[in-house]
């Protein structure tokens, strides 16, 4: 767990290099086209979307509502939600969702940007979010991809993250 918090040291360097495609446009939800001629409404998936993803990234969230924010976050994932969550850097970092699209229901791709304290770093980042018994989560993959990110910038190993596989 020492070794994992050593490697969340550059959270804002993980936010340069974690945007992977996306746009930079302003807070919009699109669904992705179905074969039904019926248009799918996400408004409310895309507001539930935004509030989770908000919510597990701010300062302010204690550690057991984190893990109850991620995928996993209270069982396989419960040592890397911790070790992210004591990272004192943590609290500098926030999260902004810029777009929320649906390319399955219970699945949701969010492009998202970091700021730290209040500078945006990076815009266009993408993360995913998904459905779980009728609440949306923060993807476990969204997590174990800024946490092997921290690792390579550390310069460290980036092997087993306890809860990634």
């Amino acid at each position: 767990m020492r070794l994992l918090v050593r490697f969340l040291i550059p959270l804002a360097g993980v936010a340069l290099v974690a945007g992977c495609g996306g746009s930079t446009g302003g807070t919009a939800s699109s669904s992705s086209g179905t074969a039904s001629s019926a248009a799918v409404d996400h408004s409310a998936d895309t507001a539930a979307v935004t509030r989770v993803w908000q919510t597990f990234f701010s300062k302010d969230t204690p550690i057991s509502q984190k893990e109850a924010l991620l995928e996993n976050g209270a069982t396989t994932m419960k040592p890397a939600v911790q070790a992210f969550a004591a990272d004192p850097r943590v609290g500098q970092v926030s999260a902004t969702v810029q777009k929320v699209d649906f390319p399955a229901p219970n699945q949701a791709d969010v492009t998202y940007q970091i700021s730290l304290n209040g500078a945006v770093m990076m815009a266009g980042m993408a993360g995913k979010a998904v459905e779980v018994n009728g609440s949306w989560l923060v993807s476990d993959t969204t997590l174990c991809g800024l946490l092997q990110l921290a690792a390579a910038q550390a310069g460290g190993s980036t092997g087993a993250i306890p809860g990634c596989s």
